[in-house]
């Protein structure tokens, strides 16, 4: 019996003795041995130690890994960490690897992806990170986990009434509360600015407020403020869109949203209140059509514009010209109408025709658009349009609708339809009538005489026919005409130039011989003196001639024939013929 005892009470020593030695060995290799410890950038939450939590990041933020390695609490330079990331659904996002430095830590980095739409599941939740390093055969790691997520978010608005009960439909002027609740994900407190925006139904802005007007902290979880308010006068009926955010900073001072707005929606009402009728019309009737027209509430300011011109063909149109309300004239357009009661506005419109005005030269006026029956006139700046190259154009008259010979008033046009004034021009060309020697006196003669123009120069209309004559010149002797440098015959005092350009005519004279001066007429008479003597001449050489012959005749008849040995009968007496030279 005492044996069985001592046998019972050395047993549980020796079971005590076994589990202190087994505490002491492992101990001891988790003091001396290996070691490998992951954490982040997230101070003071930064998951050191083994298998922790580190703070939370958001979208887009870069995550920095360190993963410290030692061996009995010595860092160890040199050894390669392999690094892994994995997203909520265990997906792996990125791996990496990098060296201890010399501190025994090795660094990865990698920035969170924005969340497409429809794959929030991938972004949003707990992330796990791994870092391994191997020695032999023996691996060692660390896991890390930390949450992805908006790190302040509006997750809830609800809207209550002024006692603070849930209500979804507000009057106008009513007082509205937006109970917000707000969503700290971080491990530590968090200051943020909630701003609370409201928009009516046709998206106009109707409430703006900041909850408490200046940042506030947040503590981790949920946080529930309430934001109050006023249904303004001016929005308008319908669904109205609320929407809840937390910024950094005031928008207005460079603060940006920690998160997407929270939404939500109300219901806007009118109170009852009494209507008007507005009648929007013009006159002549239906001209155009204006906008304005129908049911108003009491009290409500309705602008009226009126198109200032309303085309209805090519060169005519209405032309707005004044507003009346209920016979009332009103100045300006657009007018701004109180409905306090029933108004008619009547926009008053003129009946307006256009007056075209053309001309090839100078500047036109009186163009422009006329009430109907006005009278118009038009009128140009100038009368004569000089090319300065011996060419001119002179106005002539008014044409079209228009009449009239004065360039610088028309006559009167009845603007009773649209109408087109067009100015009636012609063509002048320069003609220069110049001598050779320049200056001579009297100048040549010129029918029709012309426009005077520059010195030695009248203006003709074109294709006109000039009859210039070359004068007698004492002391000179006309010689011949040139136009524009091309000779005529000698001796031709007339010439006729067609005006079918700008020219210049010369008359060519040559300084007469000195001595005694001689008419003209005087040369047809010694002219004549010289034929009468040639004639004389030829008439005397005729008549001795016959004189001549009829003496010969006579030689070889009666006692002289005898003498001289001519036989009467035509035979040869015997005498000595002596030759008719000798005789004479």
């Amino acid at each position: 019996m005492t044996k069985r005892r001592k046998l019972a009470g050395i047993i549980p020593l020796f079971i005590l003795f076994v589990m202190f030695t087994f505490a002491v060995v492992d101990l001891r290799a988790y003091a001396e041995g290996w070691k490998i410890d992951l954490y982040t950038n997230k101070v003071p939450y930064d998951g050191r130690g083994l298998n922790q939590q580190s703070d939370a990041f958001e979208p887009q933020e870069l995550v920095k890994l360190y993963a410290r390695v030692t061996y009995n609490e010595w860092p160890r330079p040199n050894w390669p960490v392999a690094f892994q990331v994995l997203n909520p659904l265990g997906e792996t996002v990125t791996v990496g690897n990098s060296q201890t430095n010399e501190s025994g830590i090795a660094s990865f980095s990698f920035r969170i992806p924005w969340p497409s739409e429809g794959v929030e599941q991938r972004i949003f939740g707990n992330w796990k990170a791994v870092a391994t390093f191997k020695i032999d055969e023996d691996t060692f790691n660390d896991t890390l986990t930390f949450r992805v997520g908006w790190i302040i978010q509006v997750t809830e608005i609800k809207t209550l009434n002024a006692e603070f009960i849930p209500k979804t439909v507000f009057l106008k002027g009513e007082t509205i509360v937006f109970n917000l609740t707000v969503e700290n994900i971080a491990l530590t407190d968090k200051s943020a600015v909630v701003v609370v925006n409201a928009f009516d139904s046709i998206n106009c802005p109707i409430i703006h407020v900041v909850y408490a007007g200046k940042l506030v902290v947040f503590q981790p979880g949920e946080s529930f403020i309430q934001v109050i308010s006023k249904v303004p006068d001016n929005a308008t009926v319908g669904r109205a869109t609320v929407f809840a955010a937390a910024y950094t900073a005031l928008p207005e001072y460079g603060g940006v949203a920690y998160s997407p707005a929270c939404k939500s929606h109300f219901e806007v009402l009118a109170p009852p209140k009494i209507q008007y009728y507005l009648t929007v019309k013009t006159e002549p009737p239906g001209v155009v059509f204006i906008r304005g027209e129908g049911w108003y509430d009491e009290g409500i300011n309705v602008s009226l514009t009126a198109p200032d011109v309303v085309p209805i063909a090519s060169g005519a149109r209405y032309k707005f010209k004044y507003w009346d309300v209920d016979g009332r004239a009103l100045a300006g357009n657009p007018i701004i109408i109180v409905m306090d009661t029933n108004h008619t506005a009547t926009a008053h419109y003129i009946l307006q025709y256009y007056l075209s005005v053309f001309s090839p030269y100078g500047v036109v006026g009186g163009e422009g658009w006329y009430d109907v029956n006005e009278t118009a006139y038009t009128f140009l700046d100038v009368g004569v349009f000089d090319h300065n190259n011996g060419t001119r154009r002179v106005f002539v008259s008014w044409g079209g609708d228009a009449s009239g010979t004065n360039y610088t008033k028309s006559n009167p046009i009845l603007m009773d339809r649209p109408k087109t004034a067009v100015a009636d021009w012609k063509t002048q060309y320069l003609l220069i009538v110049a001598t050779d020697p320049a200056g001579l006196q009297p100048q040549p003669s010129r029918s029709p005489l012309g426009e005077a123009g520059p010195a030695g120069g009248w203006w003709y209309d074109a294709y006109v026919n000039v009859s210039l004559s070359a004068p007698p010149v004492a002391g000179y002797d006309f010689n011949h005409w040139d136009v524009d440098g091309v000779a005529f015959e000698v001796g031709r005092h007339e010439l006729t130039v067609l005006m079918d350009g700008p020219h210049t005519a010369t008359a060519h004279y040559s300084v007469r011989v000195a001595g005694w001066y001689l008419p003209e007429w005087y040369y047809w008479i010694i002219l004549a003196i010289l034929v009468l003597i040639i004639i004389l001449i030829c008439v005397w050489i005729y008549r001795r001639r016959r004189r001549a012959k009829a003496g010969e005749t006579a030689f070889r008849k009666g006692w002289t024939a005898w003498y001289y040995g001519h036989d009467l009968l035509g035979r040869n007496r015997g005498f000595k013929r002596v030759s008719s030279t000798k005789f004479c």
